[in-house]
């Protein structure tokens, strides 16, 4: 909702949503050239087909035309904004930008302005605000993930869900496979949507509804309706007012399965760790994974003082280095637990009691 970021500021009712005409007719061909005038890239990701009305306006921009970084000060300056929230950096900075009495008349939307006027003072604020909001990108390769994947409303999150049920994360970083470390498999939208079987050439057209969207995205090779699911373990609950990624999910249910079985999930990591050249980093991390969970649970403080009664950590410090020390580090440590298991380690600690006897205990 607009004006969110301004609440401990601004009541919301001062920030009203904007129709289509003020936002394509005014608001937009106002403020871009603007911010043009700042850097070499600014874009609006695409909106949702036939989207009834808009919260703000949101502009993804990246490589400033006179420094290093523009500071949030000059562009609340420029667009000639009441309030800002800044954010310094690779972030995003929301302006509060009156609107004049009057404004949308011109455009036949005078009802809806006195409106917002007669709430906005209900609430105690006379004025009433559109909210801009301008996301800095790190880099032109930043920015082209960023304006794909929060173009045409809900679409990037119902692909990020495509990604989830074939057992890998997609965002606004690319594409990855999940352990501790996640390893990424691809930062460019165009090579991870032709892994998903998807278009870029037909997202790129545009979309007239948002069934055309839908149809775009169940043409995915991601995508069965028999392995399709919006709800369990490891899938973030979505808030209610994603009514198109909540269309989405109906619209799925309602799809004939496609014929020749789905991958599965576990083969779907595999294929994708090959098909990106990452499968060697990738049973790297999970070995890293397996061995320090090993390290954690087999030798660690408990376990030594279960196996030599000694409670002093100071005691207990010493000996577990001294066991290391024997050992050549954690490595070695993992190598013996890997093959003789609990049992070996208890008796390399039980040696360096005897050796450290006089310390331990004094």
């Amino acid at each position: 909702m607009g004006g969110k970021a301004f609440s401990a500021t601004l009541p919301a009712t001062s920030f009203p949503r904007i129709p289509p005409a003020i936002y394509y007719r005014h608001l937009k061909p106002r403020t871009t050239p603007k911010i043009k005038t700042l850097y070499s890239i600014v874009s609006t990701p695409a909106e949702a087909p036939l989207k009834a009305s808009h919260g703000d306006l949101d502009l993804l921009v990246c490589e400033p035309l006179n420094s290093a970084e523009v500071s949030p000060a000059e562009v609340q300056t420029l667009l000639g904004a009441r309030f800002m929230v800044p954010e310094p950096g690779n972030r995003t900075s929301s302006y509060a930008v009156l609107i004049e009495p009057g404004e949308w008349r011109a455009l036949g939307h005078d009802a809806e302005e006195n409106a917002a006027r007669l709430a906005a003072e209900a609430a105690g604020q006379p004025e009433i605000y559109y909210q801009v909001d301008v996301h800095v990108c790190a880099d032109k390769a930043e920015w082209e993930r960023i304006h794909f994947f929060h173009g045409n409303g809900d679409t990037g999150m119902i692909l990020g869900l495509l990604a989830r049920n074939n057992g890998l994360t997609l965002g606004t970083k690319g594409l990855k496979a999940r352990c501790s470390t996640s390893s990424n498999l691809s930062e460019s939208m165009d090579e991870i949507m032709e892994y998903m079987g998807l278009s870029m050439e037909r997202c790129r057209a545009g979309f007239s509804t948002t069934l055309e969207i839908f149809e775009w995205l169940g043409s995915s090779s991601f995508f069965n309706p028999l392995t399709f699911r919006s709800q369990g373990r490891g899938i973030k609950k979505v808030k209610s007012d994603r009514t198109m990624y909540a269309e989405f999910t109906e619209w799925a249910g309602n799809q004939e399965p496609k014929v020749g079985g789905a991958m599965s999930r576990e083969a779907r990591i595999q294929h994708a760790l090959v098909r990106f050249g990452k499968k060697g980093e990738y049973d790297r991390l999970l070995k890293e994974d397996a061995d320090r969970a090993l390290l954690k649970n087999s030798f660690n403080g408990h376990k030594v003082q279960e196996w030599t009664g000694i409670k002093a950590w100071s005691s207990l410090h010493t000996m577990m280095e001294a066991v290391r020390t024997e050992l050549g580090g954690n490595e070695g440590i993992v190598a013996l637990l890997n093959v003789e298991g609990e049992d070996g380690i208890r008796e390399v600690v039980l040696r360096a009691k005897e050796r450290l006897l006089g310390v331990t205990e004094g």
